[in-house]
């Protein structure tokens, strides 16, 4: 790797632009670049599972024996989370044929795997779960869908919120991308930004804001899922970097505005960790331990919360130390994460995948 002579963060915000141009004459990410979005999203979910099992459980549940220490900072990996979906998905959209493509993917990414781990869950939680865990039948079959909440259900598995608002912003994403709007990107985020704050001012001066608007159109988040666009934008070189980076100060603007100064912090270090990002200063992440963890982050979210909060309880109920039990649950979390990766969300994926391909050909033939 080449050592940089020059540090600071104007070099960075002037090294965004670093990209490999492709035979069509469009400019794309180096892949390794998308290794390093791979690991940021598995280092993400392990902060989130940290804070699940030491300062959530502490609350929720009690640890029998209190552990002294919590991760409370892992709350927030969620909206790096934001930040990487704003990237990739807005990449996937700009190098999308058509709209079905971009549904067959996200489908194949996000549906199989999460009912799959729904049924392990709903078993593990019925045979050791705790009685606030257990679910009605009906609201279990909510779950299915992903958007239960929007619905009036409750979730299973209590990580399951940000699956909503990931599958909103899909299809606000998409909705552009059919109208052929995604050229006037900027336009967009400064009218979700604009809305993000009304509700923000709104919502703080104890007034009514409409549910459904703000759930529909995320727009608690939505800064977030912005920001992930506008560095995609800065790393690919673009007319107009002055813009995109005016942008990302619009961003914090709003999000300081909408959500208060502790989320203001949290977008503060998200973006310093999206600059390192597309400056090449995280390529350090991309190695074999990184890239499992990055791989197996989406069935870990899915797996970690409910059915570790049953093995802890139990475990501390038995009479294990409670810092043992923890450290347990971690390893069973990761061990059931790697096998759904491996024999169920990666072959479902390509399955559906490679069959909507032959249809797609079969339909273009005829």
């Amino acid at each position: 790797m080449r050592t940089e002579r020059r540090t600071g963060p104007e070099v960075a915000w002037r090294r965004m632009g670093a990209v490999r141009a492709t035979p069509t004459g469009g400019a794309r990410p180096k892949t390794a670049r998308l290794g390093e979005l791979d690991a940021l999203r598995g280092l993400a979910a392990l902060a989130v599972v940290a804070f699940h099992y030491t300062t959530s459980y502490a609350q929720q549940v009690g640890h029998l024996q209190p552990l002294g220490f919590g991760f409370t900072p892992g709350n927030y990996g969620v909206h790096l989370f934001f930040l990487i979906s704003g990237y990739v998905i807005f990449m996937t959209l700009e190098h999308t044929r058509d709209g079905m493509d971009f549904v067959v993917s996200r489908f194949s990414r996000l549906y199989p795997a999460y009912w799959f781990c729904i049924a392990v869950t709903a078993a593990v939680v019925a045979a050791i779960g705790l009685p606030a865990q257990q679910l009605a039948p009906a609201e279990l079959a909510l779950n299915l869908t992903m958007v239960q909440q929007f619905l009036g259900g409750e979730h299973l598995d209590g990580s399951y919120w940000t699956l909503q608002v990931e599958l909103f912003f899909y299809a606000q994403m998409l909705l552009w991308f059919m109208l052929g709007q995604l050229r006037h990107i900027h336009w967009i985020i400064a009218a979700w930004l604009v809305l993000a704050m009304a509700h923000g001012l709104v919502s703080a001066d104890g007034q009514h804001f409409s549910y459904t608007v703000r759930e529909l159109l995320i727009l608690r988040h939505i800064p977030f899922f912005a920001l992930g666009i506008v560095f995609y934008r800065l790393h690919q070189q673009r007319s107009g970097r002055d813009l995109d980076i005016a942008m990302i100060g619009l961003c914090l603007v709003a999000i300081g505005i909408a959500n208060g100064p502790v989320l203001l912090l949290v977008a503060l270090v998200c973006t310093t960790v999206f600059a390192l990002f597309v400056a090449g200063r995280l390529r350090f992440l991309c190695i074999g331990p990184f890239a499992w963890l990055g791989a197996i982050s989406y069935p870990l979210y899915l797996l970690h919360q409910a059915i570790g909060f049953a093995l802890i309880h139990r475990l501390e109920q038995r009479g294990v130390p409670s810092l043992a039990a923890v450290g347990l649950a971690v390893v069973v979390a990761l061990s059931l994460a790697t096998a759904v990766n491996r024999w169920v969300e990666r072959p479902a994926m390509e399955a559906i995948r490679r069959t909507w391909r032959r249809q797609r050909e079969r339909l273009a033939t005829a």
